[in-house]
Parts: structure tokens; C-alpha cells; sequence
């Protein structure tokens, strides 16, 4: 029996099946994620668009913000399954024709994938925190002006009410007003921090520059601080309600990543297999 000619024939065969060159086609990479990067660029322009277009700065107009917040989950999960589906498919399917073994094929096709939705992802964060450093300028600009002026200020139309007096001079009750303006936004951030010192002051103050008696005066700071508990309160659930909603975004948008990132993996072994005629296999 001649053996020397069949190991000779293997080892041929073995060598032939053996992949020298790189194991990562990088062009094919940043190809599937240039493709994810513009697609998701794309659906997330068209949904801002649905988005503006379904508020409404009316109250009672338009859609909840809850359904909002939902449908905004919804998009950003198909989002990031079109475009990993968009960008591993292209990156299997124009990576180089490699000769190895079938399953190291398919290993290498779903590296191709995942990288291909990491580089996307990548350029994403990334552009995005450009624009948000471009935009934290205004923004700052803005906030200061909203803060400093006096028609957005909580506690404004609260000091109004305690010392209207019609008839007064508008530049003495301006004067006279600051202090307790002070002590109005102190209480709006800690009801603890006003003690009844501070509201027996208010009433005399506001008895002396407003003219009205001490029982009047007594029934305006009342009020006052009636007005202050309400508005600290809803400042309150306002805060609660957008922190719940950045966790809620915060672990949707982690979960659609994830789904993305397996999505990206399948879609180039689909087409790895399809550049290597296999796509019949698949069923």
C-alpha cells in the first residue's frame, strides 16, 4: 500500500486551504460603516421631523409626552436594527473571497459585522458630541438670559402678588422688593431654610409698602407660601419624571445597541454567504 503519495496529497491540500494574508478586510469595515452611519443619520432626521410634527406648544394638543417618549424607543430600535442590518451586509458581503475552512468563514464574517456596527457607533457618539459642543455655547447664552431675567424668574409673579399696590411708585417697590424676592427664592429651594422670623418680617414689609393692614398683609404671605409649596412640589415631580425618563431612554438606547450589535453579526454572515454562493444554505 503506497501512503507516501496520499500524506503528500493532503499536506497539499491542508496548505492550499491556508489563509495567508490579513484576517480583517477593513475596507469592507468602514464600508458597512459608513453605510450604517449615513442610514441612521437618515431615520433619525425623518423621526425628529414625525416628532416635531406630532407636538404641540398648546397644552392638550398634539400627542401625551409619554407617547412620544414611547414611540421615540420604538424608532430608535428600528433604527439601529435597519442600519446594522444595512451595514453588516455590506461588510460580509464585500469583504475579500477567502479559501479556509467553512466554519473559520463564518467566525470572520461575524467579526466583520460587529465591527462594522462598532465603527458606526463610534462615528455616532462622536458626531454627537461635536454638535453638542457646538450647541453648549448657545445653550449657555440662553439659560443665562432665561435665569436673569425677570419675567422667567419662579418667584416673580409670587413677589408681584405680595406687594401690588396700585397707585405706588413702581422704582420704590422695586427697591423695597429685593429682599424679599431673596426669601421667596429661598423658600422655592428648602421650606426649611424660611423660619417665622423671616415671615414675620414679610408682613411687615409688605403691610408698610403696600399700605394694607396686618391682617391683609398676614393673608398675602400665607398665600405666598401656598403658592411656593405647590410650585416646589411640581418642580419636584418634574425632575422625578425626567430622571425616570433618561434611565428609561438610557437603557433602551443600551438595548437597541445590543440588538444592533448581534443584528450587524448575522447580516454579514448573510452576505459572506451569499458572496461565497451559499445563500441557499441559510434555509
Amino acid at each position: 500500500m503506497n501512503v507516501a503519495p496520499l500524506a503528500a496529497t493532503a499536506t497539499a491540500r491542508s496548505s492550499s486551504l491556508r489563509w495567508e494574508g490579513s484576517a480583517i478586510s477593513w475596507s469592507a469595515v468602514f464600508a458597512g460603516a459608513f453605510a450604517a452611519l449615513g442610514l441612521s443619520i437618515v431615520l433619525v432626521v425623518l423621526g425628529s421631523a414625525f416628532g416635531f410634527g406630532a407636538m404641540s406648544p398648546f397644552a392638550g394638543d398634539g400627542l401625551s409626552a409619554a407617547t412620544i417618549g414611547t414611540v421615540t424607543i420604538i424608532w430608535l430600535i428600528l433604527t439601529q436594527n435597519f442600519a446594522s442590518v444595512a451595514g453588516g451586509y455590506i461588510a460580509g458581503r464585500m469583504r475579500v473571497h477567502w479559501s479556509i475552512h467553512t466554519d473559520e468563514v463564518y467566525f470572520r464574517d461575524t467579526v466583520h459585522g460587529f465591527l462594522a456596527w462598532a465603527v458606526a457607533t463610534a462615528a455616532t457618539f462622536a458626531i454627537a458630541g461635536l454638535v453638542a459642543a457646538s450647541s453648549a455655547a448657545a445653550a449657555t447664552a440662553v439659560t443665562t438670559a432665561a435665569i436673569n431675567s425677570e419675567e422667567s424668574a419662579p418667584s416673580t409673579l409670587i413677589t408681584d402678588r405680595l406687594y401690588r399696590s396700585p397707585g405706588a411708585n413702581p422704582d420704590l417697590l422695586a427697591s423695597a422688593r429685593l429682599e424679599a424676592d431673596r426669601l421667596v427664592v429661598r423658600a422655592l429651594a428648602d421650606e426649611k431654610s424660611i423660619t417665622p422670623a423671616d415671615r414675620n418680617w414679610l408682613e411687615a414689609d409688605v403691610a408698610e409698602w403696600t399700605g394694607v393692614n396686618a391682617e391683609a398683609a398676614e393673608t398675602r404671605v400665607d398665600a405666598a407660601f401656598a403658592e411656593i409649596d405647590v410650585a416646589r412640589e411640581e418642580a419636584r415631580e418634574a425632575v422625578d419624571t425626567a430622571r425616570a425618563a433618561s434611565v428609561t431612554l438610557a437603557i433602551a438606547t443600551a438595548l437597541a445597541m445590543m440588538i444592533g450589535a448581534f443584528v450587524a453579526a448575522a447580516a454579514a454572515v448573510y452576505g459572506g454567504r451569499e458572496r461565497n454562493g451559499l445563500e441557499d444554505s441559510l434555509f
